[in-house]
C-alpha cells in the first residue's frame, strides 16, 4: 500500500490523508450532516508497517480522531526506517500524538534507534502508542522503558493516542482520576475498573452537577460516564464542553451507547477539542492509564548509576590477569569462555556488590586458619574457571562447623574435581555461611538487538525457569530498577519477609553499571542466589558465574 504523505530521511512533509475511494465510501459509516466545520483538535500522526493501514484509518473516521499524516514504512520500502519517521514525527507541526501499527517488531530492528526514537518522541511530548506483533520480554521492557504505551486493538490505539495528543500536559504530577457518572452503578464500575489498571481513584459518583465536578480541585482527570444518551444526554453533552472549556482538569467522556449516532455523541462530544470521548469503559481507562504513565515518564528524573571508572579498570584487570593464584585447567574448557567464583567475586566487590566475607585457600592448612578467622559455621566451594555453578557440580559443601570438617571436606572437594577431570583448580573458597533472607537472582544478558540488559527474578536459579522475571536495558534509572521489582509475581515473597527493596533495586542498577562497562566481553553474568536480607541488611551475593564472548 503506498504512503500517503512523503518521507525522507531529511525532511518530514505531513499532509491531510487522502479522500477515500468511492468504492470504500459504502463502508465508512454514515454521520449526521452539519454544514459548520468542528475546530480542529490535536491531531495524530499514524505509521505502518504491514498490510493494515485501512483498518486504523476508517476507526479513526468512525471515532472522530483527526489524522495529520501517515506514512507506511514496511518491508521492501525505500526511505527511512521506523525508528526514522517516529523521530520525524516527533519534530512535526501539528502532530499531538504517534501511533503505530508494527508487524513483527523484533524482525530485522535496529533496537538502539528505536530507543532512541521513542524516548525523542516522548521528551518532545508526542508520545509513541503502539500495537504490535512479534514482541518478546526484552522488546516489551524496551517500550516501557522509553515511555512507549502498549496497546491490544485498532480502537484503543486511536483512543489513547488521540487523548494524548487532546489533553496538556500538566506542569506538576497529576493527581487521582475523578470518576463521575449520571448514574451511581456506571460509576462504581468505571472507578472498579481504574483501580484494577492501578490508577489512584477519587469516586465522586453519582455527580450531575458537572461544572461543580470539574471546577473542584486535586483531580488529574475526570473521567464521566454517560449512560442516558437521549435528549438528556444531549444536555449532559453540552455541559461537559462547558465544564472542558472553563476548567484545567482534562475531561473523558464515555458514551454508554450502542449506537452512537447520538446528537450528544456525534455533534457535541466528538465537536470539542478539548474532550476525549469513548465508546466502552475499557478503553477510557486504557487512555487514563496510558495518560497518568506519560505523566509519570514525563517527570521522572533519571539517576542512573553514578559512572565509577575505577570499577571498571579493576574488572579489565580481574578478567586479564586472571585474578587468582594457581593455575586454570580444565577439561574441553576454554579458559576465556568463562570465569572462576573467585574471579566473579572479584568482579562484584569491585562494582560494590557485597559478597560474604571468604577467602581462596590451596591447602587444607591454609582453609582451617581461615575458616577459623571467619568464623564457623562455613561454606567450602572448588573455585575453577569456566564452571557455570559449583553447587550444579556438586562442588559446594555447606554448613562446616570445626577444623576436621574443613580437612575431610577440603580433600573431598580437590578429589570430587580430579574425577571430574577439572585437574588443578585455582583453589577452594572458605566463605561465611549467611542465614536469613531470601533468594533472588539477578543477571546481564546480551541481546543482538539491544546489547547488554539486566534481569532479575525471584528464586535463585530457578527464577527463569519459573517464567518470573522481569528484563530492563541498560541504560536505565532508578525508577526502572523499582519497577523491574513491582513486575514480579512472586514480590509477595519479598514483602512478606520484610526484604530490603532497596538494597536489591541499588544492586540492580550495580549489576546494570558492570553490564555497561563490560558489554564488550561478557556474554552472560548471573548472581544466583542473591540472598536479600531483612530492611536494612542489604543484599549478599551467595553464587555468581560469568561467561564471556568468544571471539
Amino acid at each position: 500500500m503506498p504512503a500517503t504523505s512523503v518521507m525522507t530521511t531529511e525532511q518530514i512533509k505531513v499532509t491531510r490523508r487522502r479522500p477515500v475511494s468511492e468504492d470504500r465510501r459504502q463502508h465508512l459509516p454514515a454521520r449526521p450532516l452539519d454544514p459548520d466545520p468542528a475546530p480542529l483538535a490535536p491531531a495524530i500522526a499514524l505509521i505502518t508497517t504491514g498490510a493494515h493501514t485501512g483498518c486504523p484509518l476508517v476507526t479513526a473516521d468512525e471515532l472522530g480522531v483527526p489524522v495529520a499524516g501517515w506514512t507506511y514504512c514496511g518491508p521492501g520500502e525505500d526511505g527511512p526506517t521506523f525508528a526514522d519517521t517516529v523521530e520525524a514525527f516527533a519534530q512535526a507541526d501539528g502532530v499531538g500524538a504517534i501511533a503505530a501499527c508494527v508487524d513483527a517488531i523484533g524482525t530485522d530492528l535496529d533496537g538502539r534507534a528505536l530507543m532512541r526514537a521513542a524516548q525523542a518522541a516522548s521528551g518532545a511530548g508526542r508520545p509513541l502508542v503502539v500495537l504490535a506483533t512479534g514482541a518478546d520480554r526484552v522488546i516489551d521492557a524496551v517500550l516501557r522503558q522509553a515511555g512507549v504505551i502498549r496497546v491490544e486493538g485498532f480502537d484503543q490505539l486511536l483512543d489513547c493516542a488521540a487523548t494524548l495528543a487532546r489533553f496538556p500536559r500538566p506542569a506538576q504530577r497529576p493527581g487521582p482520576v475523578r470518576i463521575a457518572a449520571d448514574s451511581g452503578g456506571a460509576a462504581t464500575l468505571l472507578a472498579d475498573l481504574a483501580r484494577r489498571a492501578g490508577l489512584e481513584v477519587e469516586d465522586a459518583g453519582h455527580a450531575p452537577d458537572i461544572t461543580e465536578l470539574a471546577a473542584r480541585p486535586g483531580a488529574g482527570m475526570l473521567l464521566y460516564a454517560v449512560t442516558e444518551t437521549g435528549s438528556s444526554g444531549e444536555w449532559t453533552a453540552a455541559a461537559l464542553v462547558e465544564a472542558a472549556r472553563e476548567s484545567d482538569t482534562p475531561i473523558g467522556v464515555v458514551w454508554c451507547s450502542s449506537g452512537g449516532t447520538e446528537t450528544g455523541y456525534r455533534l457535541i462530544l466528538q465537536r470539542s477539542p478539548e474532550i476525549a470521548t469513548f465508546r466502552t469503559l475499557t478503553n477510557a481507562v486504557a487512555a487514563a492509564k496510558a495518560y497518568y504513565d506519560h505523566c509519570d515518564y514525563r517527570f521522572r528524573i533519571p539517576s542512573l548509576v553514578e559512572d565509577n571508572a575505577m570499577a571498571g579498570v579493576k574488572a579489565r584487570q580481574i578478567l586479564t590477569s586472571g585474578g587468582a593464584p594457581g593455575t586454570v585447567r580444565k577439561r574441553d574448557t576454554d579458559p576465556a569462555k568463562g570465569l572462576s567464583e573467585s574471579q566473579t567475586h572479584q568482579l562484584l566487590r569491585a562494582y560494590g556488590i557485597r559478597t560474604p566475607r571468604e577467602q581462596l585457600v590451596t591447602s587444607a592448612a591454609w582453609a582451617v586458619r581461615a575458616a577459623a578467622t571467619i568464623g564457623y559455621p562455613v561454606v567450602m566451594k572448588a573455585s575453577v574457571a569456566g564452571l557455570p555453578s559449583a553447587s550444579a557440580a556438586g562442588l559446594t559443601r555447606t554448613t562446616i562447623t570445626s577444623a576436621s570438617q574443613v580437612r575431610e571436606n577440603f580433600k573431598d572437594l580437590m578429589d570430587s574435581a580430579g574425577r571430574q577431570g577439572y585437574g588443578t583448580l585455582d583453589g577452594v573458597l572458605i566463605g561465611q555461611q549467611i542465614t536469613g533472607g531470601v533468594d533472588t537472582m539477578v543477571g546481564i544478558r546480551r541481546d543482538d538487538r539491544f546489547g547488554p540488559a539486566v534481569v532479575v527474578g525471584v528464586g535463585g536459579a530457578y527464577a527463569e525457569t519459573l517464567g518470573d522475571v522481569a528484563i530492563r536495558v541498560a541504560p536505565f534509572d532508578a525508577h526502572q530498577a523499582h519497577r523491574m521489582l513491582d513486575e514480579l509475581h512472586c514480590l509477595p515473597l519479598l514483602t512478606t519477609a520484610g526484604a530490603d527493596l532497596e538494597a536489591l533495586a541499588d544492586t540492580i542498577l550495580r549489576v546494570q553499571r558492570m553490564a555497561l562497562d563490560l558489554g564488550d566481553v561478557l556474554e552472560s553474568f548471573d548472581i544466583a542466589p542473591l540472598r536479600v536480607l531483612g530492611r536494612g541488611g542489604g543484599t549478599v551475593a551467595l553464587d555468581a558465574s560469568a561467561h564471556l564472548i568468544v571471539r
